[in-house]
């Protein structure tokens, strides 16, 4: 059967693509510019220069899809969609303290939102977010059967689930996982990871069916269009054509793409392979880490 999800929202800074800011219920918002102490999202590239304001723009969730506001009064915000002609810059607001900044909405599952100083946010909004049908844990006609996470690589399947035990629709980082699972280092923890991806790629091929396809439909729209292929339960890609971004930007684009094991993780949590019991693998929050 297939479950109703509310959309996935979330923005990240490409300067750091492992980190999604996501936007959970209606009225979340962020706001970012190079004010560490005052935005949600800092872009680090500005933080020492004068092109991009203090506090640029915000981000909210209002019916179901996310809007712009440029806060700027010194700026305009770039809103970029792939496939469509340029749009219309929103221009800075007034100074006089009656404006409230020009907003519109964010219309397409990928967008770049773009100020100065090198600001580049990527807007993602996934519908339902593209989740394979992963069927009622409880129903004995389940099109599939998804072994048990083996004991050598269950805290790292927990610290990788936590975020969505916890209500989230993203999944942990590596960075993540490295301190919450004491993997030792982020080296071995990609390996660890691919190694929990391989094992349920090789046992669900719907599942895996259903990656290469969300993967390959988000490179398309990053601009990076070669077909992926599966090497030891990861995802890569043949060198990118001429005629697409070169070098270091191929690179870049193909970072933003959501995590490999974006669906591995739901897999996980949804057949109640990980649950809530298994967050006891796992060291306690610091008080830290719950503010």
């Amino acid at each position: 059967m297939r479950v109703a999800r509310l959309p996935l929202l979330t923005v990240t800074y490409t300067a750091e693509p492992e980190i999604f800011y996501e936007f959970g219920e209606d009225g979340a918002r962020k706001v970012f510019g190079r004010d560490d102490a005052t935005c949600d999202i800092v872009i680090w590239a500005a933080i020492n220069g004068q092109e991009l304001s203090r506090v640029a723009g915000a981000i909210w969730r209002m019916d179901d899809e996310l809007w712009v506001r440029n806060l700027s009064t010194r700026h305009e915000l770039y809103l970029e969609i792939a496939g469509r002609p340029a749009e219309p810059a929103l221009p800075p607001r007034s100074d006089d303290g009656t404006d409230r900044g020009p907003a519109r909405s964010i219309p397409t599952e990928l967008a770049f939102v773009r100020a100065p100083g090198g600001c580049e946010l990527l807007v993602r909004q996934v519908r339902d977010a593209d989740l394979p049908d992963l069927g009622d844990p409880d129903d004995a006609k389940a099109t599939f059967r998804a072994p048990p996470v083996p004991e050598e690589l269950r805290a790292v399947a927990a610290a990788l689930c936590e975020p969505l035990l916890l209500g989230s629709q993203v999944p942990a980082t590596h960075a993540h996982v490295t301190e919450r699972a004491a993997t030792g280092s982020p080296k071995r923890t990609r390996n660890l990871v691919t190694k929990l991806c391989t094992l349920y790629a090789d046992e669900v091929p719907t599942l895996r069916d259903r990656v290469a396809e969300r993967v390959r439909r988000e490179q398309k729209q990053l601009g990076v269009a070669n077909d992926p292929r599966l090497e030891a339960g990861i995802w890569t890609f043949d060198p990118a054509s001429p005629e697409h971004h070169p070098g270091d930007e191929t690179t870049r684009r193909r970072e933003l793409a959501l995590p490999d094991y974006f669906e591995i993780a739901h897999l996980l949590v949804r057949r109640r392979l990980i649950t809530s019991a298994d967050l006891v693998l796992l060291p306690p929050h610091s008080a830290e880490d719950l503010r």
